[in-house]
């Protein structure tokens, strides 16, 4: 698996998407994941 670092996130975005990783019990590595993932399939499909 690789290993992604990003530097100059937002902080503002960092919060909230800790924030609702927290909410919906599952890390930010999970959200992030889940998003990217979503994002690609839609972009397949067309959209």
């Amino acid at each position: 698996m690789a290993v992604v670092n990003l530097r100059e996130f937002p902080d503002d975005l960092h919060r909230k998407a800790k924030a609702e990783a927290a909410l919906m019990g599952i890390t930010l590595k999970e959200l992030i994941i889940r998003a990217l993932t979503e994002y690609i399939q839609k972009k397949k499909k067309g959209g």
